[in-house]
């Protein structure tokens, strides 16, 4: 696993990546942080992100945390791309030349795209705190309360939901990918359900909200605004993702690579 991981870092890794996704983050971190600022409201009430809320511990990065749940396509798309064109392609077939236990083969590929992702939270959460201070004065948020230890803490909590939120999607995405092998097949699959159905479904359902993958990551990312319980998400979340990895490890052990 260690070997696979290494080698899926080393694929992953490189300077043309960090030089476009680098930069791509910190405006999206600049973005959704002037656009959450400039649409707050003014007192407690009025959804996740106010003016009350910004001015309070831990406000500095709560606009790029609740501009999170935005990504959910996107990460989903990324990772169907990775785990539908390694199958396709006969990356996956030749990756087993070098190592023949598939799970620790797949494991190993996963966590290396996980860790780029940690690596990118925390610049995303680094660029929004800077934004925020630099757009706070503007809008008339008080950031005195932005650097107690209190606001340290939970930013460590707030990077690891972010972590958590796009490791679910990853793993949802390496799902769809594993089980299509192909890019566009798994992209519209995945696209449809996480964009129209789930979200239109979602709004009119509330079986959805409860036990929908989406929507239940989407408010373990922002506990503030959800409508399942904290400790119930967990759980909804944590069956799935075992149910998942069950999917995956039979998939990927009986599945024939040599045509």
């Amino acid at each position: 696993m260690i070997h696979a991981l290494r080698a899926e870092w080393m694929r992953l890794a490189r300077p043309r990546t960090f030089a476009w996704v680098l930069p791509l983050t910190v405006i999206y971190a600049a973005v959704i942080t002037y656009v959450m600022m400039a649409n707050a409201a003014p007192g407690p009430g009025g959804g996740a992100v106010t003016a009350f809320a910004l001015s309070r511990d831990g406000g500095g990065i709560l606009s790029v945390v609740s501009g999170a749940a935005f990504a959910s396509v996107l990460l989903l798309a990324v990772f169907v791309g990775l785990s539908a064109g390694t199958m396709a392609r006969g990356t996956w077939r030749a990756a087993l030349l070098h190592q023949p236990r598939r799970l620790s083969l797949a494991a190993g590929t996963y966590a290396a795209q996980v860790l780029l992702i940690a690596l990118l939270a925390a610049v995303l959460l680094a660029a929004g705190l800077v934004s925020a201070y630099a757009i706070a004065p503007s809008h008339g948020v008080d950031t005195s309360a932005w650097m107690s230890l209190e606001s340290w803490r939970m930013t460590g909590e707030d990077y690891v939901r972010i972590v958590a939120f796009a490791a679910g999607w990853g793993l949802l995405g390496t799902l769809v990918g594993v089980l299509t092998r192909s890019v566009a097949v798994g992209l519209g699959l995945a696209i449809l359900w996480a964009g129209p159905i789930e979200n239109i479904l979602g709004d009119q359902l509330s079986v959805m909200r409860h036990w929908s993958p989406g929507l239940v990551l989407r408010d373990m990312l922002v506990p503030g605004s959800a409508v399942v319980p904290e400790p119930r998400a967990a759980l909804v979340l944590a069956a799935y993702a075992l149910v998942v990895v069950l999917v995956l490890a039979v998939v990927l052990r009986r599945r024939d690579v040599t045509a």
